[in-house]
């Protein structure tokens, strides 16, 4: 007798087929009917007529011969998975009948292939429908795209019994239809107990969306929520969120403060940091010196482009006053030019080691900065005159015409300058207050008289290694008065005691004196200087004629002194240094380097001068 499951496992084939199916290694058909690919398990002596055999075209019977293992599939390299019975397809022709009907399988070889059927049985893919209900989705898999990791909560649409094969617009089957998994599993047949296939319930939550990280939730008061699309990217698809610079923290007022300690170079490369930078690197109040020291650095170019941002807003560089271009080789007249029509309030300006600056660029320069109090072009030999004439005459334009405002005028080392041009230059700028032509070999007395003549107000005056100037030159310092207050003639071996008696005698406020290497200058020109300028803060008599007499009268006189040199002075010993030290005891600076100044000499000082710094030759002093 052959055991049937019941009707809701199994539908029972009608009778009006008498074709027999070829038996199956394990026993067990899958009948796919319809369209919609409803299925239904039979064993081999059962008949799919009325719902596989006779119903639609598109019906078939599926014979599971292949291995199957757990999880809801037959495995995809198994052979002969799904072979298809011949006898179930409508789309050719069945084959005949065979002669005779095989006996039906007794119950305990059935019975036998059943059970081993359900443990091969684990993986029924996609889905297994009996009798027209929905058994459920049987594959959680990771097989058959990423729709099937998640569980729907919405009802399976399925077939209605009722409805035709080939209408799709079926209703969904009511949640309080009675699942039929109760009978299946109930089934006392082992073969069809798919309680292994329930791994993945139709009743599990939908999943969620992963949690946002412990650092990055909010209190229990406030509802979750993303606040940027940063933290969204940080949070689902591991992007990492820029962090904010401790800058962003400070206000617009405070990071312009802290630039405003940059150099120039430094300010233009931190307006290629950011957007909020290059706003902040360009404020004006940063730009009121420009500082370019490097050569390396095409100058001319540079200052375009810095003026040209500079004044995209205002139409001029109005907030400029300093420009500081020192060692810049490639600086040229055409780069002068452009600052003096872009920056017209420039007030100090210095352009040290310019060598190709000449009058021309210095003309176009002072003519539109009227403003100019500072002018330093040390080193740019070609410069030879600071003339206002377009034609670069030599010969200054009468008193009434527009004057210079420089006070400060630093010349050192321009070698081609000479008298007459020294006096345009005096004479254009009378309210010179410093004045310095170190090394313009080219000056004799006749350039010192134009400058005491047309610059009355000169505090500072240096024409140290200036050879062609003698004692009458310090006759013309001299009418300067008590205005002058510093005065450099070192290494001008034509100056002797007559010219320092006749400076001493009339600038008795002076303060800084240097006539280092002038051989003539001796004690007695030293005694005039000691006695008619108490208020001395500064002497170097570096190789002169000075003893230790002189080194007494002025330690007595000069008690306020900080800086002394008496360098390669031969005749002053101990005894003028001790001299110094006693009574100087303010002293800062002592220069006793080449001179016959012994430990003794040493240990005053630094007895008595405690702060000195002394400069010395001797190796045992230390």
């Amino acid at each position: 007798m052959t055991y049937r499951p019941s009707s809701a496992a199994i539908r029972p084939a009608p009778p009006q087929h008498p074709a027999t199916l070829p038996r199956g290694i394990d026993g067990v058909f899958v009948c796919i009917t319809g369209t919609l690919g409803v299925a239904a398990v039979h064993d081999e002596s059962s008949c799919c007529e009325g719902e596989c055999g006779a119903g639609g075209s598109d019906a078939g019977c599926l014979r599971l011969i292949g291995n199957v293992s757990e999880g809801g599939r037959e495995d995809e390299d198994s052979e002969g998975v799904g072979e298809a019975s011949p006898g179930c397809h409508p789309a050719t022709d069945p084959p005949p009948p065979p002669p005779f009907s095989p006996p039906p399988p007794r119950p305990q070889v059935m019975e036998g292939r059943a059970t081993a059927a359900a443990t091969k049985l684990g993986r029924m893919s996609p889905s297994v429908y009996v009798g027209g209900g929905t058994l459920g989705r049987v594959s959680p898999g990771h097989d058959l795209g990423y729709h099937t990791l998640v569980t729907r909560q919405t009802p399976t649409p399925t077939r209605d019994r009722t409805t035709p094969t080939r209408d799709r617009t079926t209703p969904t089957r009511d949640r309080t239809t009675p699942s039929p998994w109760s009978d299946v599993r109930a089934s006392p047949f082992p073969a069809l107990d798919l309680s292994a296939l329930s791994s993945c319930p139709r009743s599990s939550p939908r999943p969620q969306l992963p949690q946002v990280p412990p650092q990055q939730q909010q209190s229990p008061q406030q509802p979750q929520q993303l606040e940027s699309t940063d933290q969204l990217l940080a949070t689902y698809k591991g992007k990492r969120v820029s962090r904010s610079s401790p800058f962003d923290k400070l206000s617009d007022e405070l990071v312009v403060r802290i630039l405003s300690f940059l150099p120039t170079n430094a300010v233009c490369q931190c307006a290629r940091v950011c957007r909020r930078w290059y706003v902040l690197a360009w404020d004006p109040r940063l730009w009121s010196t420009i500082t370019l020291a490097n050569e390396a650095i095409h100058a001319d170019r540079a200052i375009k482009q810095i003026t040209r941002l500079l004044a995209r807003d205002s139409g001029g560089c109005v907030h400029v006053e300093k420009v500081i271009l020192n060692s810049c080789s490639r600086l040229s007249d055409r780069g002068l030019s452009l600052i003096g029509r872009r920056c017209p309030e420039l007030r100090h300006l210095e352009i040290k080691g310019c060598v190709n600056v000449t009058n021309i660029g210095i003309f176009e320069l002072v003519t539109q900065c009227v403003n100019l109090e500072h002018l330093d072009v040390t080193g740019c030999h070609q410069i030879t005159c600071i003339h206002l004439t377009q034609q670069g005459t030599v010969e200054p334009e009468p008193l009434h015409s527009r004057q210079l405002y420089l006070q400060y005028l630093d010349m050192t080392d321009c070698y081609a300058l000479e008298d007459q041009g020294l006096k345009v230059i005096v004479k254009n700028c009378p309210q010179l207050l410093h004045l310095y032509l170190r090394r313009c070999i080219n000056i004799t007395d006749i350039g010192v008289k134009h400058m005491a003549s047309y610059c009355l107000m000169l505090r500072e005056v240096s024409v140290s290694d200036c050879g062609n100037v003698s004692d009458f030159g310090m006759y013309e310092l001299a009418k300067l008065g008590p205005n002058l207050r510093y005065l450099s003639v070192a290494k001008c071996d034509r100056i002797s005691d007559i010219g320092i008696k006749q400076i001493a005698r009339h600038c008795y406020k002076l303060r800084y004196l240097n006539v280092r290497g002038c051989e003539g200058v001796s004690d007695d020109s030293m005694e005039m200087v000691a006695r008619s300028c108490p208020r001395l803060r500064a002497l170097d008599i570096g190789k002169c004629d000075v003893t230790d007499n002189g080194m007494k009268l002025i330690s007595e006189h000069c008690p306020n002194l900080k800086k002394l040199s008496v360098k390669s002075c031969d005749m002053i010993t101990d005894r003028g240094v001790q001299y110094i030290a006693y009574y100087c005891r303010g002293l800062q600076q002592l220069n006793i380097q080449d001179c016959q100044v012994t430990i003794e000499g040493y240990r005053t000082v630094k007895k008595y001068c405690r702060r000195c710094i002394i400069e010395h030759t001797n190796p045992g002093f230390f």
